[in-house]
């Protein structure tokens, strides 16, 4: 169990590089116009390149929808990243705390929530941040980035104030600098966590 963490670690630094190589996509767009097309650099790909005239006929509503895409991407890796993490924790908490994938597990009620109603390892405020965070996750990626009236927001996440009740339908924003905000957040909840479970449980039988 103790190899769940690191895992958890190097998945989401790489999900922040990702976010960050995202902008120089942008970056290198804003060099329009183009006056030759751009060789793409990827083998297994039959279109390997893409024309000048293509670049450049990008508009201003284009590179805004790319901006939008890369929020709603990160915001939605580091949930399933989390959620890997907490499943895994999970199904080996019950397995005598010796790690085991989740797919060998038949019972169907393994989901992330479950880690979290383990005793001592949370507190009721980090439990609520993981809640609605799902919830936030929910209404961006599956209702199309409006508020849901079976995802009950309520919270703010860096400066920005959610609150489903009476907002059902209405579209939501979330800014660059509140997704790095609950990136930090979830990390730190995540390793505080990680020590109360390894302290308050002890270990019999640890598995890589």
């Amino acid at each position: 169990m103790q190899t769940i963490l690191s895992e958890f670690k190097g998945s989401m630094e790489r999900i922040k590089n990702n976010f960050v190589l995202s902008f120089l996509t942008i970056n290198f767009i804003n060099q329009r116009p183009f006056n030759n097309d751009v060789v793409l650099p990827i083998e297994e790909f039959s279109h390997k390149f893409i024309t000048a005239r293509a670049l450049n006929s990008f508009d201003v509503d284009g590179i805004q929808e790319y901006a939008n895409s890369i929020r709603r991407h990160f915001l939605n890796d580091i949930v399933i990243v989390y959620e890997r993490y907490s499943m895994l924790m999970f199904v080996s908490h019950k397995n005598n705390r010796c790690r085991i994938e989740p797919c060998f597990i038949s019972d169907s009620n393994v989901g992330a929530h479950n880690f979290e109603q383990v005793s001592k390892v949370y507190s009721q405020d980090d439990m609520t941040f993981l809640i609605q965070l799902r919830r936030l996750r929910n209404c961006i990626v599956h209702f199309n980035g409006m508020y849901s009236s079976t995802n009950v927001l309520d919270y703010v996440f860096g400066t920005q104030k959610y609150e489903s009740k009476r907002n059902e339908g209405n579209k939501i924003s979330i800014e660059f600098d509140n997704i790095l905000w609950i990136y930090d957040k979830l990390m730190n909840i995540i390793e505080c966590g990680n020590d109360s479970y390894f302290k308050n449980y002890s270990i019999n039988k640890i598995s890589a």
